[in-house]
């Protein structure tokens, strides 16, 4: 009697979970209309891997690649439903990936952050954080500011600017030997300085001058990993560029930089783009894997560099170990050591 139970029992269970599974099964080969016409709930519907369930502003579903999404979010064509993302976590994610690799997106958020104190602090705290457990990171947050000739300049500055960072700088030994040595070989460097505002000149006083010779040698440098502008369709021509870069930087990543202005950067419908980048900054776990996916994005990086130099470097620069880290990695990489060497009056050339 017993076993005939037992078997009762597992026959009912097999159905059950069987016709579940079916079902699932059924409605991934269907599309979100003929889905929502079977399930008439926003919640039931399912997109195939990589997709995302958006819908559209005449209120049917449908399924689209995260790209896309955001174009028609900001076209005013969709609307974004946290509440249906927040049941499809998986989705929520390469929503957000998709949202920081979006320049018009991400330079609207960096906007906010600018006007923001709170949540700028928040955001760099958490990059500090992030960063001291994984040294990885911060590669891929020097590596545009110290490879892109404009932003070199702006990181130049904003290092003459860090008290903690020129004392850090005249008492680190390997970093005043390494401004007294020729410029190593194999780049090119403008003639002129750009930030030739007196601090190049004179005779060496013990430390100042190399320390303040930072800001020299900022002239039309092109050998830096400029990636926007290397567009030269030739598979040999790009190892030759990716061998030049390694020698030059052996820890810097690849990454995409290309110019941006304000203008570009118009979103057609911010509302709703400022609706959603709403939605992922008042729930403090997205907001955690947002600054990460940032922080893995060296494009990312090199497009907030241009908004948010000093606020970015600081908050390194702030603490003594990441200033430490720092200072070696811009020693190992050769474009930026004969930056600073450049003009330098006690460097031989």
């Amino acid at each position: 009697m017993n076993f005939y139970f037992l078997f009762l029992f597992i026959l009912i269970l097999t159905i059950t979970f069987s016709s579940i599974f079916f079902e699932n099964s059924f409605a991934q080969e269907m599309t979100p209309h003929q889905q929502w016409k079977k399930f008439t709930d926003l919640d039931m519907l399912t997109c195939k891997s990589g997709h995302l369930l958006l819908q559209k502003s005449d209120g049917n579903p449908t399924c689209v690649m995260p790209s896309t999404y955001l174009k028609l979010i900001d076209r005013g064509y969709g609307i974004h439903n946290q509440s249906m993302m927040d049941k499809h976590p998986e989705m929520m994610i390469n929503l957000m990936n998709s949202m920081a690799s979006n320049e018009k997106l991400m330079y609207h958020w960096h906007e906010i952050m600018q006007k923001n104190p709170t949540i700028t602090k928040n955001t760099m705290d958490d990059w500090v954080s992030q960063i001291k457990k994984n040294p990885e990171l911060f590669k891929n947050m020097l590596a545009p500011m110290t490879s892109d000739p404009e932003l070199r300049k702006k990181m130049i500055q904003t290092m003459k600017n860090h008290p903690q960072m020129e004392i850090h700088l005249k008492t680190h030994s390997a970093w005043m030997d390494s401004v007294h040595q020729p410029m190593s070989s194999g780049t090119s460097h403008g003639s002129e300085s750009e930030m030739s505002d007196g601090m190049c000149g004179g005779k060496n006083d013990g430390i100042s001058n190399h320390t303040e010779s930072m800001s020299c040698g900022m002239g039309d440098d092109k050998s830096g990993m400029n990636h926007g502008d290397s567009e030269m369709g030739c598979p040999m021509c790009e190892k030759m560029m990716e061998k030049k870069r390694f020698e030059n930087c052996p820890w810097c990543p690849n990454y995409m930089h290309h110019s941006i202005s304000s203008h570009s950067m118009t979103m057609s419908n911010s509302e709703k783009i400022m609706d959603m980048i709403h939605h992922v900054w008042i729930n403090s776990d997205m907001t955690k894997d947002m600054h990460t996916m940032m922080l893995e994005d060296s494009s990312h990086m090199a497009m907030m560099s241009n908004q948010m130099m000093e606020p970015m470097l600081n908050a390194v620069m702030d603490d003594v170990d990441l200033r430490e880290q720092m200072i070696e990695l811009m020693l190992e990489h050769q474009d930026f050591m004969n930056s600073i060497k450049h003009d330098n009056p006690e460097t031989e050339h």
